[in-house]
């Protein structure tokens, strides 16, 4: 993969995080009738949930906006306890608040069981990356590091396939129902993230070794 390549892809990537943050910062409006909580609204008393909400929400937001930069190698190399700073507040942020609070908003999610397990797993499988990236830094193997690093921000960016995903299979020609829509982006908006970067690595790996 070339340079350009690379930072064009990077650019791409950076620019749907950083959409993605502004979109959902949205939320701190605090207007109950805006967007996913318009599909909600039997959920808006219930205090728990509601917490559980603005806490994903803006640690989720915060998560998008500095990920991205984690991945530019030379800011990594001139700047190195930055990109420490940094890489302690992405994985403090999962670990501490989102991944734990959208394991918890899985349990409310649309769509019954499937949806809940698929959403379920999908925070289970982004604190398990995030952490074992933190183990691996702790532990010195930089390259383990790494990978489990693209991992975690695979599944992080599961935030921007999920909305990518789901107006997209909702247009009429498809046919699809709506509960397909929303149980099939439950399991899709992460599985197809982790295959795409497993095959990233794989090439990327091979040309170092």
């Amino acid at each position: 993969m070339t340079i350009a390549l690379k930072y064009t892809l990077w650019a791409v990537i950076a620019f749907c995080s950083l959409f993605l943050a502004y979109i959902t910062a949205l939320y701190f409006s605090f207007d109950t009738n805006l967007n996913f909580l318009n599909v909600k609204q039997s959920l808006i008393s219930n205090n728990f949930w509601m917490t559980s909400f603005y806490i994903h929400v803006g640690t989720g937001i915060l998560v998008m906006l500095i990920g991205p930069f984690q991945f530019l190698k030379w800011l990594r190399n001139k700047y190195l306890e930055v990109h420490r700073i940094i890489g302690r507040i992405y994985v403090f942020t999962i670990l501490g608040f989102a991944a734990p609070t959208g394991l918890i908003m899985a349990f409310y999610a649309e769509g019954g069981l499937w949806s809940t397990i698929g959403f379920s797993l999908m925070s289970i499988t982004w604190f398990l990356t995030t952490y074992l990236a933190v183990v691996a830094a702790k532990n010195k193997k930089i390259r383990s590091h790494e990978k489990w690093m693209y991992r975690s921000y695979a599944m992080s960016f599961s935030a921007v396939t999920l909305r990518l995903l789901v107006p997209a299979m909702s247009i009429p020609n498809f046919g699809f129902s709506d509960h397909f829509v929303v149980v099939s982006t439950a399991w899709i908006s992460w599985l197809i993230n982790l295959i795409i970067i497993e095959l990233y690595l794989k090439i990327k790996f091979k040309s170092l070794t």
